[in-house]
């Protein structure tokens, strides 16, 4: 049992943090969270002079979990650390990925069911000894000792928190401050917590072939969305001055309330997560200047007078848009970023919006119609059946579309700033446009100086991911000429792979592909070669004899004929289609000179 005095360390050191995090860190309402229960105490959570928290201490978005088997081991990388995650039979748990006996990759073993009656919980064994670990990282078996289980108990693997949020395993990657996690809410909107549960298939997760830094940088900045994704987000012509205003602490506590007041949320002043930085563009200037009103894609986006757009900053890993138009039905674009190691990294992506919801409180400002219950059909069906289908696959793709506009240019400036030696101290900013931008660059230059302050051994790696250069100044991106464009616009290995949505419609894809090459295509041609004969056979025979019945028959075969060749250039027209919708989830070619 913990000493009175060994409480009152861990509870300083919890206040220390959850200050670190926010004042609200403590009343922030949590998913389930899974924690090592082996609590080992061997550094302080640091604090810099900003009172910026280290990289690695704190909740990191590392995958969606329709991404992962819950059956076998799922290798993941977090700021240069190889991590395994696994599911034990009742929750999903994190250690590294390394066996404590030769430090072979747990995540090429295996996860079984455990033969100690006393444990209901599945093991994960590694395969190269067949050492088995617990769901805390130790180890209960070593087979090659006279006592397995006695000779098990020195040997442990470290293991991580794990929470489960918006469909999405986060982890707490330093085991020294893990005691502390729980104090630390997940950045997630009300809108996105009631939209994950109506939609999870909307979710998109990609691996990028830049380094977070790179990634964070470009889609905090609203200015490049009519340029990068010109015809697919905005166009060319919405690219105009960006009024930015950074929002004091009461402003965000108003935007704060008006999405926790949503008829479309339930969410309570203990989910309160404020971002550490925000800007605004005002009322009567969004419906010109934000680029998603100005476009109005699908209609759905268009501003007035009263419109709203707040862009905001949730250290260390979420970006959020927040928009509010014409209609009053807000929207919001949610990003979760992972740094994997320098030059790579991963994205998750949401875009809720409260049309597409459904109403969790009646609406009191509202009278009642009697014709309220068409509009409540007409929801449904947008809800059911239209939403339903689209936030799938077409989704998806259109995400796709949208990350292919960033890639090939964002690789290269990486190497153009590895060639040239350049940082982004070396950036040309004058403009209001690149303020979060610079902020987030400034935050980041912090949290490294806080990480290597903590002493942790890795602190130079962790630092290393998340910059995209070591301190000997090597970077990743030397190597980014080396790519072909198609390498960097990959969407089968980024993305389908990985992802049970288009896995599965490129899977169906791809029989209807098999039929129309082994059956459909042959037998028509052959039909068609056939019938070709046949009406040669018969025009002949029709021409040196009267019979009624000869004539028939060329008749037949001529209409055959014709039918035969429709159904061949139906099932080419056919075949080519399904190849294009196929294509999609591979590479599409991408051109900003179009």
């Amino acid at each position: 049992m913990m000493s009175i005095t060994g409480r009152s360390i861990c509870m300083a050191l919890a206040v220390a943090l959850a200050a670190l995090h926010g004042s609200d860190a403590f009343s922030a309402t949590r998913t389930k969270s899974v924690a090592p229960s082996r609590n080992v105490f061997t550094s302080k959570p640091a604090k810099s002079s900003s009172n910026v928290v280290p990289l690695h201490q704190n909740w990191w978005p590392v995958a969606l979990v329709n991404t992962l088997d819950e059956n076998s081991p799922n290798a993941e990388r977090l700021l240069n650390k190889d991590l395994v995650l696994w599911h034990d039979g009742e929750d999903w748990r994190c250690m590294d990925d390394m066996c404590a006996h030769r430090f072979a990759p747990l995540s090429e073993g295996r996860v079984f069911q455990s033969n100690d009656d006393t444990n209901s919980r599945r093991c994960l064994s590694c395969s190269y000894h067949g050492w088995e670990f617990d769901s805390q990282g130790s180890c209960t078996k070593i087979p090659q000792a006279l006592d397995p289980a006695k000779a098990a108990k020195s040997a442990r693997v470290v293991s991580y928190p794990v929470q489960i949020g918006a469909g999405i395993v986060w982890v707490w990657p330093d085991e020294s401050s893990s005691p502390f996690a729980e104090t630390v809410p997940l950045p997630i909107s009300p809108m996105l917590q009631q939209w994950e549960k109506e939609y999870p298939q909307s979710a998109y997760q990609r691996e990028i072939p830049y380094g977070y830094e790179l990634l964070a940088e470009n889609v905090i900045d609203m200015s490049h969305l009519p340029f990068s994704h010109h015809e697919v987000l905005s166009s060319r012509d919405n690219g105009v001055h960006l009024p930015f205003k950074m929002l004091s602490l009461d402003e965000k506590e108003k935007i704060w309330e008006k999405e926790r007041s949503s008829i479309y949320s339930n969410a309570t002043e203990s989910d309160k997560v404020l971002p550490a930085y925000q800007v605004e563009i005002k009322q009567g200037e969004a419906q010109f200047s934000d680029p998603i009103f100005a476009y109005n894609l699908m209609g759905t986006n268009e501003a007035d007078e009263n419109s709203t757009s707040h862009l905001g900053f949730y250290p260390p890993s979420h970006i959020r848009y927040h928009r509010t138009p014409k209609s009053g039905l807000s929207s919001n674009t949610e990003l979760f970023v992972c740094p994997q190691s320098a030059g790579k990294c991963r994205v998750i992506i949401f875009n809720p919006f409260e049309g597409g919801m459904k109403k969790l409180r009646i609406d009191a400002t509202k009278s009642k119609n009697r014709f309220d219950f068409l509009s409540n059909i007409g929801q449904y069906l947008l809800r059911k059946v239209i939403l339903k289908t689209y936030m799938g696959v077409n989704n998806h793709i259109l995400t796709s579309n949208v990350f292919d506009g960033d890639n090939v240019f964002l690789a290269l400036q990486g190497e153009r700033l590895a060639k040239n030696r350049l940082d982004y101290t070396d950036y040309l900013v004058p403009t209001s446009a690149d303020t979060l931008s610079k902020i987030f660059r400034k935050w980041l230059d912090l949290a490294a100086d806080a990480t290597r302050s903590t002493g942790c051994k890795q602190a130079d790696n962790i630092v290393e991911a998340a910059v995209g250069v070591s301190l000997d100044g090597r970077s990743p991106y030397t190597a980014v000429p080396e790519q072909s464009k198609r390498e960097l616009l990959d969407r089968y290995n980024s993305h389908t792979k990985s992802c049970p949505i288009c896995s599965k419609a490129v899977s169906k894809l791809e029989k209807r592909e098999k039929i129309l090459n082994n059956f459909a295509l042959p037998t028509f041609y052959g039909a068609t070669g056939a019938s070709l004969i046949a009406s040669i056979l018969s025009v002949s025979i029709e021409s040196t004899s009267n019979s009624l019945p000869l004539k028939l028959i060329a008749k037949l075969s001529t209409r055959l004929l014709g039918s035969c060749l429709l159904m061949s250039v139906l099932s080419v027209l056919l075949k080519s289609r399904v190849e294009k919708s196929i294509q999609k989830f591979h590479y599409v070619e991408h051109r900003h000179q179009d």
